[in-house]
């Protein structure tokens, strides 16, 4: 609860259901405080829409709520999977995640050549294997062992770009994700990152 304190005074919020709600893809949600102010900003009544006070037009309009005037029932699966497992269930499952986050970095920190931009605060983890290089050298090695974890199937981590310095992105938001998926992840990248550093390629 700590890591959302003062969120209550936000105008609004955005969030990903298809991400930590896990919910089919694609479905994204924002909370707004003021209704009438969402409204105001996107309602527009040309003649063929006009409401009436009773009948089918007499409802609320969804459409006065975002660009879209035809859409699909995308809050049907968020709803479906709230009601199926509950709100506590998925709050343990992102306290789950962030505590995995929490443990890989414990793994960076201390792994050979391994270094870690910043404690994670959520599920986000960055890192890169440095042995030493600056630059586009340590950039372009970097992206080939990303590269190469994806293509092995041993990990689907990004890159991003942090302070100026390119960093390997780790985003933990699967619920199937074990200690011994980010152990394997650790080892992996040192293996890979030793080869490619001092050989050109990675050992078999």
């Amino acid at each position: 609860a700590h890591r959302v304190a003062g969120i209550e005074r936000a105008d609004s919020v955005a969030l990903d259901p298809h991400k930590w709600l896990h919910a089919p893809f694609e479905v994204g949600c924002a909370l707004v405080r003021d209704a009438a102010a969402h409204r105001g900003t996107f309602a527009v009544t040309p003649e063929y829409l006009e409401s009436t006070p009773r009948g089918l037009a007499s409802g609320e309009w969804l459409h006065d709520y975002g660009l879209q005037t035809s859409r699909g029932f995308r809050a049907l699966k968020v709803w479906m999977a709230l009601k199926e497992h509950g709100v506590e269930k998925f709050g343990r499952l992102i306290d789950q995640n962030i505590a995995q986050a929490v443990y890989l970095a414990g793994l960076i920190e201390a792994a050979p050549r391994l270094q870690l931009a910043a404690s994670p605060t959520v599920n986000i983890v960055c890192f890169r294997y440095q042995p030493g290089l600056t630059g586009e050298a340590l950039k372009a090695l970097n992206t080939e062992i990303m590269l190469r974890l994806q293509e092995q199937g041993i990990a689907a981590l990004s890159d991003t770009t942090v302070h100026g310095e390119h960093w390997l992105r780790v985003a933990i938001t699967n619920h199937r994700t074990r200690r011994e998926d980010l152990d394997l992840l650790v080892r992996e990248t040192v293996r890979l990152g030793h080869g490619i550093a001092t050989q050109g390629s990675a050992p078999s």
